[in-house]
Order: C-alpha cells, then structure tokens, then sequence
C-alpha cells in the first residue's frame, strides 16, 4: 500500500475516470475525500470504498463555487488533520450541457461556462489547498487535462483551450511549490470508455482506454516512487497523439534509400 497514511481528495469523483482514481487512492491505502457537485453519486462510491475496506468521505462541492471548495476543504482537515494529495478531476465540455457546436455557433455564456468548471474549478481547488500544503512541505497534485490540449477536438474549442491552459498551470505551478518539496503533474487521457466518453478511439493500440489505467498512473503520480517527477504531462491514449493511422505498404518491390 503505497498511500497509506494519506489523505487524498479527489473531484468529480462521482462517476467515469474520478470514481476509478477514487477506488484506486483508496486501494492504495489513502483515507479519500470524494468530492462531486452530485451528492448521491458522491455518496455512492465512498460506500462502495469504505464497504471494501477502504476508508472515504463523501463531501458534496462544485468546484466553481471557492465557498464550497474552501468549506469542503476545512472539513477535511477538521476530520483528518491534513491533505496530502489533490487529484483535480472535475471537468467537462459542452457536451455536458448538449450543447457541442462549431465555436461559430457557440454562445459566451456557454464557453464561460467550460472554462468556469475545466479551468478556474482546478484553479479554485489548488488554491484552497496550497497553503496547508506549503506549510508541510508536502503534497502531490494531479491535474487531469485532455489530448484535446495536444490535437484538438472538433465542437470543443472551448474545451481544448481549457485542458490547454491546465497543462501551462501545471508548469508553471510546479515551478512555484518545486521548493517547497509539492510535485504537481498532469494527466492527459485519450479515449476512455466511460459513460460520456464519445471520443473516436483512432488509437495505434486499436481500443480505447480503461478508466483503471488512468487510475493507475494517477495512484503512480501520488506516491514516493514518482517522488523526482514533476511539471510534467502524461499523455496516456494508446499511441492517439502519434497521428493517425496509415495503412501498410503494399508494394513489397520498394527499397528503402
């Protein structure tokens, strides 16, 4: 168990990729905060984690909303006494709302409304935790972005410029805390199947990604071993940013230069 004796708190854990990493920390040996603006879902996997052993907190916060994170914060460390580990999963597109369009066609309300939850909902969350954290000298954060930040995805200009914008924050971040002993990283997930996945696959690997791996490579980003990794992205999407797929040669009478 290379969490054990960690706090983690995890948003948009409710459901898909959040609820996997949720499982994951949890596994591991962290005491997790599950945190999602929808207090059943919430409800349901820290039963579900706490039923098999774990131990878990379900808190109900928008990540939009700096009151409810800053409440959900302080009852945190009101019942543990600490943070180790910030996983920012909370996140979404258009989609969310049924509204995917050519940006042409998009409203300001509704690509404020992709920043206000991808970018400031992560930049809200960190906030409300980097002190306590600069304080102990101690903490990891995940920041899960997109592919859409490396290739782009049609219908979400939004969207990409967001998960974008989340890379550069890691960075930047990470140079800020790096003295204070804090590693911040990013994720960058492909096609995963998950509930809201509507991502084409186009992977070299020929399918798409389980919400588990991401989990994995998170539960990695959170523990010792990753201890000298930080600023840096991970793109985990079968081989999805390689380009896409070409078909084999046929004529086997070409030689190569």
């Amino acid at each position: 168990m290379k969490l054990k004796d960690n706090v983690a708190i995890v948003t948009g854990a409710g459901g898909g990729i959040g609820r996997a990493i949720a499982h994951r920390l949890a596994a591991e040996g962290a005491t997790v905060i599950v945190t999602d603006i929808n207090a059943d879902n919430a409800q349901a996997v820290a039963d579900a984690i706490n039923n098999t052993g774990g131990t878990a907190l379900a808190i109900k916060a928008d990540v939009t909303k700096s009151r409810e994170v800053g409440d959900m914060v302080r009852a945190t460390l009101d019942r543990f006494g600490r943070i180790d580990i910030l996983v920012n999963n909370a996140g979404g597109s258009a989609g969310l709302l049924k509204k995917l369009s050519h940006f042409k066609d998009t409203t300001e309300d509704i690509w404020k409304w992709v920043l206000d939850l991808n970018l400031n909902g992560t930049l809200i969350c960190i906030h409300s935790v980097i002190t306590h954290m600069v304080e102990r000298r101690r903490g990891k954060i995940i920041n899960i972005a997109s592919i859409a930040a490396e290739v782009g995805i049609l219908n979400r200009v939004d969207y990409s410029a967001a998960k974008g914008a989340i890379i550069s924050l890691t960075r930047a971040l990470a140079m800020e805390v790096g003295p204070h002993n804090i590693n911040v990283n990013c994720v960058s997930p492909g096609a995963i199947a998950t509930r809201n996945s509507n991502l084409a696959t186009g992977t070299w690997l020929g399918r798409e990604g389980q919400p588990a791996e991401v989990a994995s490579l998170v539960a990695f980003l959170a523990s010792e071993e990753a201890a000298y990794i930080t600023g840096q992205n991970h793109i985990i999407d079968g081989g999805r940013v390689l380009g896409p797929k070409a078909k084999s040669p046929t004529n086997h009478n070409v030689t190569n230069p």
